[in-house]
């Protein structure tokens, strides 16, 4: 079943296993990003906006573009009610 987001800030398709999974990954995501999570949650990000963006290194002077990343993800999960 694909549910079709629509809300102030997004038009993005996701099935409700995948909004379940992207609300319960993102909220065990702290300050520190592991690899792992930063290739997820770009991957994510970049659906949502719906723009190829080049991913970021995991330098520290890369931090916004993480937060960035990371803060479009919860307010999508918020804004759908996952």
């Amino acid at each position: 079943m694909v549910i079709v987001t629509k809300s102030n800030y997004f038009n993005m398709e996701f099935t409700e296993i995948q909004l379940q999974e992207i609300k319960t990954r993102i909220d065990k995501i702290g300050v520190n990003l592991s690899r792992d999570d930063a290739n997820w949650a770009w991957g994510v990000y970049t659906d949502i906006i719906q723009k190829a963006e080049k991913k970021p290194c995991m330098c520290g002077s890369s931090a916004h573009h993480w937060r960035r990343a990371v803060e479009t993800i919860r307010e999508f999960v918020k804004d759908v009610n996952v």
